[in-house]
Order: C-alpha cells, then sequence, then structure tokens
C-alpha cells in the first residue's frame, strides 16, 4: 500500500481493515530499514497508529502536525510522500533520521532535540483557525523547556484550536525517571494538566486503531476552547520482538552485519567488544576507579545513563549516581550546587545536549570559579545522526569561557589522566572524545607530546592536533617519504585550553623557518586553537584541518569528511606542499 497510494490523502478513503493492514506495512518497513541503515527503531515503533489516525483525521500541512525529536517520526516520513526514498534514510544526501522543513511540507518544524515541540506548537496556534496537534513523549516530559511552554498555555493571546498528544512509553531512551514520570504513573494526569489549562483525555490505548480515530475525530468535531492534551500509552519497539524486549537498548540501531539477515543486529547501545574499547566505557572505568578512592565523587547524565556508558557506575555506586531526565540545564546547575557543598561532581554529557548548559555553565559553575567536570561524549562527527547531533560546537563555546579547561584524550590511555587533572583544579573543565573506539597505546600522560623532526630548526612544517585525530596524522606521517617527515615537527595536543604555552614558544622562536602550521581539530574553526595561536604568532602562516561555518549534513564519517576536503590523501598533500 505504500508504493500504490496516494498517502497521505488516501488514508480519508481507506477503511480500519486497511488502515491496520498499513499499520503492518509501515512497521516491517522501518524495521527493515534501520536494520540495513541504522536508525531509532524503538520510538518510531510505537507511533505507527498515532501517525496513521492523525494523518487520517486531520488535513496536514494546513492543520500543523508537530512532531517531538522526530525519532519517533518515521511513519510520518511514511505517509507524507517519501516511502520511496525511506530506504535512504540517514545515507549521505538521503532522507534526514529527523524531521528537516527542507525535505517535506508536512515537516512543519524540524526536530532533532527534545521537548522543543510544544513552544513550536504555541507558535503555529497563535491566531490560527486551523488545528495544531503536537507529539510529545519518548521522555519528552522531563525537560524544562515543556514545563515552560505549558506555562503559556492559559497565556490571554489568542490560540488557535491546540491538541497535544503524549506518547507516555515510559522511557526516554532509558527508562523514564523523575517526578512527571510518577505523577503519570499513579493516574494523576488528569489533576495536574488541568492546572496548566488543560482538558485532559485518557489514559488510552496508543495502539488499538479505531477507538484512536473515533477520539480525535471527537475531539476535531468539537473544536473545544480550552487546549486538549491527548494520554495514550504506547509501547516502545511495538512489533519488533527485541525491541519490545529490551526498549532502551533498541532505542536506536547499527546496521545489521550482511550475514545476519535476521536483523539480530547489535543495537547503538550496546559496548564495543574488541579489543579496542569504547571511549565511553573507558570514561566509565576511569571514573569507578577514581571514586573508589575518592567518596566525594559523583556522577550526573541527562537522561544518557547507557549512552554515556555510566550504567556501571550508577551499578557500583547508586547513591551516588543521578539520571536527571532530559533536562541538561538543570544538570549543570545540580553539579554546581553540588560542588558548592563539598562535592566532586561530573557531568556526562553528549556535546550536542551540552549546548542547552550553555547558561548554567556561565553564571552557576564558572563565573563562581566552582569544580564541576563535564565528560563530553559525541564530541566530533557522529554520522547518521547528522546535523542536530554533530559535537562540532562544544570547542568553541566552552573555549571562550573564562576559566575553563579543555582535555582532548588522543589515546584510550590519556583518558584516565586527563580525569584525574580535570578532577584537580577549580572551574568548568572538558574532558571531550568521540563516538566509537579508542586507539590502545602505551604512552605515558602528558600535556603535549611532541614527535617528528628532533631539532627545531629542521621543522619547516608543524602539525598540531588534539583528540583521535592525532592517531590519524601520525599514520599519514609514517606513510611519507623520510625526506618529508624529518622536515615535520608534530605537536599532539591532550591540554587544549589554556593554550599550551611549549607549542606558542616553539612556533614563536621558529617563525622565521616555519614554512607553515597545520591545525587538525575536529570541530568548526571559529573558536578554535588555531585562531588562537594565529593570534598569538600573527607571522605564522596557518591551515586549518577543521569544518567550516556551516551546518553538517548526515551520513557516515568518511562521507563527511571526503565532502569537506579532510581525507588522507588531502592531509598528505598538505603536509607535502612546499617541501
Amino acid at each position: 500500500m505504500l508504493a500504490n497510494r496516494n498517502l497521505p490523502a488516501d488514508l480519508k478513503a481507506m477503511n480500519t481493515e486497511e488502515l491496520s493492514a498499513l499499520c503492518e506495512e509501515i512497521r516491517q518497513e522501518i524495521v527493515a530499514t534501520c536494520l540495513k541503515n541504522g536508525g531509532h527503531l524503538g520510538a518510531s515503533l510505537g507511533t505507527v497508529e498515532i501517525a496513521v489516525a492523525l494523518h487520517r483525521i486531520f488535513d496536514s500541512p494546513k492543520d500543523k502536525l508537530v512532531w517531538d525529536v522526530g525519532h519517533q517520526a518515521y511513519a510520518h516520513k511514511l505517509l507524507t510522500g517519501r516511502a520511496a526514498r525511506f530506504g535512504t534514510l540517514r545515507t549521505h544526501g538521503g532522507l534526514s533520521g529527523f524531521l528537516a522543513r527542507e525535505e517535506s511540507a508536512h515537516d512543519v518544524f524540524g526536530a532533532g532535540h527534545s521537548s522543543t515541540s510544544l513552544s513550536a506548537a504555541l507558535g503555529f496556534a497563535y491566531r490560527s483557525d486551523d488545528w495544531t496537534v503536537a507529539v510529545i513523549g519518548d521522555g519528552g516530559l522531563t525537560a524544562g523547556v515543556a514545563f515552560e511552554a505549558m506555562n503559556n498555555i492559559q497565556s490571554p493571546n489568542h490560540f488557535g484550536p491546540l491538541l497535544v498528544i503524549l506518547n507516555d512509553n515510559q522511557m526516554s531512551i532509558s527508562e523514564n525517571v523523575g517526578g512527571i514520570h510518577h505523577l503519570l504513573s499513579n493516574g494523576q494526569g488528569a489533576d495536574y494538566f488541568h492546572l496548566f489549562g488543560f482538558d485532559y483525555v485518557g489514559p488510552a490505548s496508543g495502539h488499538d486503531l479505531p477507538t484512536l480515530l473515533a477520539t480525535l475525530n471527537g475531539i476535531r468535531e468539537a473544536r473545544p476552547a480550552r487546549p486538549i492534551l491527548l494520554h495514550l500509552m504506547t509501547q516502545k519497539g511495538k512489533g519488533y520482538s527485541p525491541a519490545e524486549a529490551r526498549p532502551a537498548l533498541y532505542h536506536g540501531v547499527g546496521p545489521a552485519q550482511p550475514s545476519d539477515v535476521s536483523g539480530k543486529t547489535a543495537p547503538s547501545g550496546e559496548r564495543a567488544t574488541s579489543t579496542e574499547k569504547a571511549w565511553s566505557d573507558l570514561f566509565c572505568s576511569a571514573l569507578i576507579r577514581a571514586a573508589e578512592k575518592d567518596p566525594k565523587i559523583v556522577a550526573i547524565t541527562a537522561a544518557m545513563s547507557d549512552g554515556t556508558g555510566l550504567l556501571p557506575f550508577a551499578s557500583r555506586f547508586p547513591d551516588r549516581f543521578f539520571d536527571v531526565g532530559i533536562a541538561e540545564p538543570h544538570a549543570a546547575t545540580f553539579a554546581a550546587g553540588l560542588a558548592a557543598n563539598g562535592w566532586k561532581p561530573v557531568c556526562a554529557i553528549y556535546s550536542t545536549f551540552l549546548q542547552r548548559s550553555f547558561d548554567a555553565i556561565i553564571h552557576d559553575i564558572a563565573l563562581q570559579n566552582l569544580p564541576v567536570v563535564f565528560a563530553v561524549d559525541r564530541a566530533g562527527l557522529v554520522g547518521a545522526d547528522g546535523p542536530t547531533h554533530h559535537g562540532v560546537f562544544d570547542l568553541a563555546y566552552t573555549g571562550l569561557i573564562p576559566g575553563t579547561r579543555i582535555y582532548t584524550p588522543e589515546v584510550a590511555g590519556d583518558l584516565e589522566g586527563a580525569l584525574g587533572a580535570a578532577l584537580t583544579g577549580n572551574g568548568a573543565a572538558f574532558i571531550r572524545y568521540p563516538r566509537g573506539k579508542a586507539a590502545e597505546a602505551s604512552v605515558p600522560y602528558s600535556a603535549v607530546r611532541r614527535g617528528g623532526a628532533s631539532v627545531d630548526s629542521a621543522a619547516k612544517k608543524v602539525l598540531i592536533s588534539y583528540g583521535p585525530i592525532g592517531v590519524r596524522v601520525k599514520k599519514i606521517l609514517s606513510g611519507l617519504d623520510p625526506s618529508v617527515t624529518a622536515k615535520v615537527a608534530h605537536f599532539s595536543v591532550i591540554e587544549a585550553k589554556p593554550t599550551p604555552n611549549e607549542v606558542v614558544d616553539f612556533l614563536e622562536k621558529n617563525a622565521g623557518t616555519i614554512v607553515e602550521a597545520i591545525f587538525f581539530e575536529d570541530g568548526v574553526r571559529h573558536g578554535s586553537l588555531s585562531v588562537d595561536v594565529a593570534s598569538r604568532v600573527p607571522s605564522l602562516k596557518i591551515r586549518t584541518f577543521t569544518y567550516p561555518d556551516r551546518f553538517l549534513p548526515h551520513g557516515n564519517v568518511p562521507e563527511i569528511e571526503r565532502e569537506f576536503g579532510r581525507t588522507d590523501e588531502a592531509i598528505a598533500q598538505a603536509i607535502r606542499a612546499g617541501l
């Protein structure tokens, strides 16, 4: 039916049996595509009937359907003219894994981060005669921005008909936490939402299609004066037994191996199993060892206990672990309060989500010089999740804050040393590391490691890298002719802020003989180490392998690197040039 129907228009003429069959076909397509390309499987399987019912009852895009996050909206994509291209989901040049206004008129508001739907829906509802429907769930009500929006529902300004659907699957990525979760679980939703100005309907099954259609049609026909909160219970991973059994792990999946057509692929939450370990696992192991020695160390995460690798810490120190829900600003200020009270908080947050904490980091931590460590996971490119999730801004926005310290481990062994150094100082400290596995190397921890030309005057090219890209630079160097490498010095920077004096002093001392300094950085150029060094050594010719001033696309990491001229061949050519 997906291939032979004019969707969503044809939904209005289909009977319940046909709609139910379509739901099954949609689930099969979501599972098949996610196991091929990877993707956010669990939440989208739970909202299939909701998507079908909404497009049957309402008139999108005239009526505005505002989906929270986007990883609940795969069925919405399939129903809005993108079924033929759905196989390109999350691939370079293909469909986004999230909502994108440039992709479809039905994607009325882009979404990759959680809990923005209610605020956006109010904007659409202002002085509108058409319906606005917001679908929030998958933990979206644990974020403060959702409460800020609900606090404005009773505004005296003129809002058109507004329906909020709470997709209650008892989960975010991990199991939901906090007071709102307990309130809904205890059947107190009606009183709670009534206080915010909603008429409450539910709870009801989000998978009972006939009842769902009747309920939505009744709401639409009634056009009540007050906004409606429809509370729907759904099952994360509905229709795919591995995801039903382990919803946290199957929130997102990686591509299945070719030999495993059954789909029994490792979920994206699984840890690395080869001799090289995942950065997240290494961080947790280092944190556990530190916490065993220091009872003041506590760990905080924002609904990412599994993704950040902190589950073993939570098991080992349950009273010293806090999952605060999708609430990164609160996580930062909570950490500041703990630090002011003598504790040593370590917050593990993805780079892309740390952006939400910016004001709290400045005002509550840095300004008060309170010792808080941030483990900045998923720094750099993250691949198929794309522009909403690439971690390429944290170096710039954390580096501009006075007094911050930034650590960029290059290899696995650096992480423990960086954590130890970060825990010893005051103010905000950031340890950034990427998604994936860390290279093993038996090297002592050092703020800066130097390799290449042994005599300063011999260095005609100076390479400065920080973070794991340094391993790649070393490998490229090892493949070049010795006549070239003899003229190249390489600084691997582990402690990136304050800007290491060793690097600046070397560049100042040898500026007259250095042909070029090349910087390799997994972030945007604005606010980068190269910009800081250029201001200190203005006579130095500088080339940068950073990311441009634009939002980077989705796709696998090598494809994105190639698009922006960061291939091994381009790096080797840059090193050889002029030598």
